[in-house]
């Protein structure tokens, strides 16, 4: 019986460790969300993003947001992307990339919808404690469209559209799980 559990917990060890140096998937999670005491971020910050290896120097990228407000708004988001490496150095790992992000939020206060589309290119800087964990930050630039739908049914349309640009994510720490 011993012998059994030992080949089992063998395997399950072994495969767990050729599986860890894998590391295909790694999920991000702002800093914020998890210690707002040591770390900040803004509302435009997604709270969630996957990143899944589809090559030595590519990752696939989903992002994801959201807000919910009871009788003040919701806000829901979706940033897929890519990234590229550029440069390792020991336990460093540097890349740029752009990412789409796709963002709605209906807000009960002012009675309006918001609909922004942003293009989104970065600089990622990424830092291994171990093979599964990391932290990294993300600055980039953003150029966003957002579309305001009045639907408050005054006579008066405050509909609109505004394109703004800027400075993204300068500070912001993502902490990765790499699986």
């Amino acid at each position: 019986m011993t012998r059994k559990i030992l080949i089992v917990v063998i395997y399950l060890f072994s495969s767990f460790v050729l599986n860890a140096q894998e590391n295909n998937n790694q999920i991000s999670l702002n800093a914020d969300d998890l210690i707002p005491a040591l770390f900040s971020s803004d509302a435009n910050t997604f709270n969630l993003v996957y990143r899944r290896k589809i090559s030595d120097k590519k990752h696939l990228r989903l992002g994801f947001k959201y807000f919910y407000e009871e009788e003040n708004e919701i806000r829901i988001g979706l940033k897929p992307g890519i990234d590229f490496l550029f440069k390792k150095a020991d336990k460093w790992k540097f890349s740029y990339g752009v990412d789409a992000a796709f963002i709605h939020t209906n807000s009960y206060t002012s009675e309006r919808k918001y609909y922004e589309f942003a293009a989104i290119p970065f600089l990622r800087a990424e830092f291994f404690f171990s093979n599964s964990f990391s932290i990294s930050t993300e600055p980039g630039f953003f150029l966003r469209l957002t579309e305001i739908k009045d639907v408050d049914n005054s006579p008066i349309d405050n509909s609109n559209s505004i394109l703004s640009s800027g400075l993204s994510g300068i500070g912001y720490v993502k902490f990765n799980i790499s699986f």
